[in-house]
């Protein structure tokens, strides 16, 4: 059994002549650990096929199966808890909260189930990016790249079994965006975690296992990387 099966997964947006399909009887599998770079042009479906598996959208047709469980027939508050439990997300957008400091910010999907964070796991993360010194800092006071450590320990708070993330280096610095995605690749190796990441630059891609390729709404390539890590990562 696959960690993540996609089964003919289509999205259309409008009717008739202004209809859109977004994701055309897209289909494949992912086995747990993997680390999975989505890429294509804009308008090929990535964004589209991110947000049907984290539940925030609708298909006409098709499934996705997380660890065996249809979760695109679940029930709104179903799904809300899902999302809530299994899946973390990282956005280009930080979405960080304005008047929370570091630790809160982190804390949030834990908060919002009602449960307290363990502040042992709280530490381990805070170390592994590199925020202890920044934990009571608010995010006005924090660069672009610790504010996309800040979102990336959130997506980690609640022990997720994947992560889904979305051009999350795409208003970072070249240098940045590859320390983030190094870090994100590590701390999804150190948790055993799942990463899906759709992205536009073929430096992230050169760090996933797996590269799936969208051209208008379909798979067009699935091929694994061989790692060859450039200059540029292997100095870092």
């Amino acid at each position: 059994m696959s960690f993540l099966e996609v089964k003919d997964l289509t999205r259309i947006y409008g009717k008739k002549e202004n209809q859109l399909i977004a994701l055309d009887h897209v289909s494949f599998s992912i086995e747990k650990g993997q680390f999975i770079a989505v890429t294509g042009a804009s308008g090929s479906g990535k964004s589209t096929l991110l947000n049907l598996l984290g539940t925030m959208d609708d298909a006409q047709e098709g499934t996705v199966k997380l660890e065996d469980e249809d979760i695109l027939s679940m029930k709104e508050k179903q799904k809300a808890i899902f999302r809530r439990r299994k899946i973390g997300f990282v956005f280009q957008e930080y979405n960080l909260v304005p008047v929370l400091n570091v630790e809160e910010n982190i804390q949030i999907p834990v908060r919002l189930d009602g449960k307290q964070m363990n502040p042992e796991y709280l530490e381990k993360l805070l170390h592994i990016l590199g925020l202890e010194e920044r934990r009571y800092n608010l995010p006005e006071e924090l660069s672009g790249g610790q504010k996309q450590r800040v979102a990336i320990g959130r997506a980690l708070a609640n022990h997720p079994s994947l992560i889904l993330a979305d051009e999350p280096t795409g208003n970072l610095d070249h240098q940045n965006g590859l320390e983030v995605m190094a870090l994100l690749k590590e701390s999804v190796q150190q948790f055993a975690l799942t990463l899906i990441v759709v992205t536009h630059d073929p430096a992230i891609a050169s760090m996933a296992d797996r590269v799936i390729t969208l051209s208008d709404g379909a798979v067009i390539s699935d091929a694994m990387v061989r790692h060859a890590l450039s200059s540029e990562i292997s100095e870092k």
